[in-house]
């Protein structure tokens, strides 16, 4: 569960991070003008990526949705993980 509250927060934080590093590289290499717009431009892609990286979790980390989820049990004192039938 850690892993993916960790992995998902890795993916919202990146963009900021591209950002950061983008907006740092434009300050030795261009001029101040130009810097929004490719802060702006950086920061749509940042976002589109994580919405698309988002949707790919959701579509390939489920199970048919007509399936029933069976929660874990025990049985003869050894956990049977949850799944789907």
């Amino acid at each position: 569960m850690i892993r993916i509250i960790l992995w998902n927060a890795f993916l919202f934080i990146l963009p900021f991070i591209m950002t950061a590093l983008w907006a740092r590289w434009l300050d030795r290499n261009h001029p101040p003008a130009s810097r929004i717009r490719y802060i702006a431009m950086s920061s749509a892609i940042g976002t589109v990526l994580v919405l698309a990286s988002l949707l790919a979790w959701r579509v390939m980390s489920g199970d048919e949705p007509d399936k029933n989820y069976v929660p874990p049990k025990v049985e003869d004192g050894a956990i049977v993980p949850g799944h789907f039938e």
